[in-house]
């Protein structure tokens, strides 16, 4: 995966440039999808909103600080090295036309190199030195054909205690006080500073949350109808927590920060003390796990909501880019937000390169957790290069990943052309001794090359691929580190599709909002991944759906339903979270929920008619 931009310039194209190109050149294919960033007044202290209607929204809706932002077009199908990101469409597609160029002559000699006479294997550290960048991108290395020794210890496993909890404590340590105290202090604040009055309360953010999880997995066309009190469409659990006006209003207000204290050079500065919290909290309640994956995802614009912009009847995806870290199974570790070529993506790696800047940034927030132990990473050829491999080893982790043709550093393999010409499932692979590096050629459908400094090619193992020669199923050899980059790399993936299950729908106005209900969605798919592993029973839509009720129910207006025992599914949601349960008294005698017989009081958060002696503690207590 890669980005371009259309044409060569000395400055990114705009938003506006690109659609124009797009939609007058039919000349031109239509990327997969477009990657925006930031508008120009960003961190002003109040940014535009788009023309669009609220519910709904396409490109040319945008205001015009956003059309005039620089913007990168992003193709699925088609990488080459960083030369590419300045490469115009037409010079895109001229390329995929013209086979690459033999490069045999950057091939050396097939042979066995002698090993150095006293090698000593390099102990691995966990040192966050940068690397000098001359060494780190002009290093030789002498190959051999052999296959290496792996020299990392075994992985141990943390098997950690099982915790009896309820969804909604998993979701407090993603999303917790800290960061709801954050969103209320900064949303009252800009809501003064605009001179509008309404302090948001604790509860009342909670409660905001809640309607947001609740429109992930219940959209309406508008958001108005979820408090419709109609037949067809009316949410009594929304319009009995929070009045339609209170949501508008903090709607209109939510912040992330101080807009008098904002980094100017940060064009995510609105967001980020999300971002930091969030990312805090993931790591602190991170599960210790070897394998890691490391990729991009995109944020939708639009949030949840199925609109797509179509391009000459082409769908394409638009929104912006996070690095995202996260373990096999999808548990999100680590995130930032891509800043674009010239942003301000600033970190002490930058100088070796964007993706071994990315990988190393997540290498340091791993060692965090335990500087010791050999974390296995996976990423794909944008982010792999040899040097990048053996820094890896240097600091003690294991490293596997796809990598480009032209980043191979010399290893003496045959060229993608002539290794097509073999039979399928045929490999070839050359490897470092001092550095203990393996690069593996596989013949499949293409040509994949794969490196590793902790996988070995050999024993091979055995898939099933169909033979359109043959017309029939055949086995084919797979080479082990290929085997173990593919069971692993789907990490990122996985989470982008649990997220997008059920996407917070509700969508505002200003840039920054779908980040805010992402960071949201995020803390809720993490807390169903702890869950699990903890052996929760809930699928993510149950887990989901038990947050969201116990979110609306802390904030639920006394007295708005009278009577009737409330049903087992939205009951059981908060009934034993012991957070904001008390006892009322009232006029009518109705029947107890507990023992049955009837009692004058009732529990102001589950509306249950309870005895406050005998049934109130039975009640709010799971039965074992």
């Amino acid at each position: 995966m890669h980005i371009y931009c259309f044409r060569k310039l000395r400055k990114p194209l705009t938003l506006n440039e690109i659609i124009e190109e797009l939609e007058q050149n039919d000349d031109l294919e239509v990327p997969d999808s477009i990657t925006i960033m930031p508008p120009e007044n960003c961190n002003a202290e109040v940014t535009d909103e788009d023309s669009g209607d609220e519910d709904f929204v396409l490109l040319q809706n945008l205001p015009g600080s956003q059309l005039r932002a620089p913007a990168e077009v992003h193709n699925e199908d088609y990488s080459d090295d960083s030369e590419g990101d300045y490469l115009s469409l037409a010079e895109l597609s001229k390329r995929r036309r013209i086979d690459s160029v033999d490069d045999r002559d950057l091939i050396q000699p097939d042979v066995d190199a002698p090993a150095p006479a006293h090698a000593e294997e390099p102990t691995p550290s966990s040192s966050r030195s940068i690397p000098n960048v001359a060494n780190f991108k002009n290093k030789t290395y002498t190959w051999s054909s052999r296959d290496i020794q792996p020299r990392y210890s075994m992985w141990q496993n943390e098997q950690g205690p099982v915790n009896n909890i309820q969804p909604i404590d998993y979701f407090e340590c993603m999303f917790d006080n800290a960061v709801i105290e954050m969103l209320v202090k900064n949303t009252s604040l800009y809501a003064t500073q605009k001179n509008k009055d309404g302090n948001v309360s604790f509860s009342e953010m909670k409660c905001f949350l809640g309607i947001l999880l609740f429109s992930g997995y219940v959209a309406v066309p508008r958001r108005s109808m979820y408090w419709e009190n109609t037949s067809d469409c009316g949410m009594p659990i929304v319009f009995t927590a929070m009045s339609r006006d209170r949501f508008n209003f903090i709607m209109s207000n939510i912040h992330c920060c101080d807009n008098t204290q904002m980094e100017l050079n940060d064009k995510f500065s609105k967001l980020r003390p999300l971002f930091d919290l969030m990312n805090a909290n993931f790591i602190k309640f991170a599960p210790f796990q070897e394998c890691h994956s490391i990729d991009e995802a995109m944020i939708p614009y639009y949030g949840g909501h199925p609109c797509k912009q179509f391009i000459r009847g082409k769908p394409i995806r638009w929104g912006y880019k996070f690095w995202v870290g996260a373990t096999r199974l999808g548990y999100v570790i680590w995130f930032q937000p891509y800043q674009g070529q010239q942003g301000s993506n600033a970190n002490e790696y930058k100088s070796l390169g964007l993706g071994a800047s990315v990988v190393l940034q997540y290498a340091d927030e791993l060692q965090k957790i335990n500087s010791e132990a050999p974390f296995h990473l996976f990423f794909d050829n944008f982010f792999t290069s040899i040097p990048l491999i053996d820094e890896l080893r240097k600091r003690g982790l294991k490293a596997t990943g796809t990598v480009r043709e032209n980043r191979l550093s010399k290893c003496p393999l045959p060229p993608n052309k002539e290794m097509q010409k073999s039979e399928r499932g045929a490999y070839k692979y050359k490897s470092t001794r001092a550095e203990n590096i393996i690069v593996c050629k596989w013949n499949d459908n293409s040509v994949v090359t794969a490196v590793s400094n902790a996988v070995k090619v050999l024993p091979a193992n055995k898939v099933k691929r169909f033979s359109q020669q043959q017309k029939k199923y055949i086995f084919v050899d797979q080479p082990a580190i290929i085997k173990a980059y593919n069971e692993n790399m789907g990490g990122v993936d996985r989470s982008d599709q649990n997220i997008g299950l059920y996407r917070t729908s509700i969508r505002g106005k200003k840039w920054y909002f779908s980040l805010i209900s992402h960071c949201l969605d995020m803390a809720t798919h993490n807390a169903w991944q702890l869950y699990k592993q903890d052996g929760g029973q809930l699928d993510h839509l149950k887990f989901r759906r038990n947050i969201a009720v116990s979110l609306l129910e802390m904030n639920k207006k006394a007295d708005s339903h009278r009577g009737g025992r409330p049903s087992q599914s939205v009951a059981g949601a908060s009934q034993y979270d012991h957070k904001g349960h008390l006892i009322k008294y009232r006029q009518d005698r109705l029947r107890c929920g507990f023992c049955h017989k009837s009692a004058n009081f009732y529990c102001i958060k589950c509306n249950v008619t309870l005895h406050p002696k005998m049934c109130f503690e039975g009640y709010q207590t799971p039965s074992k």
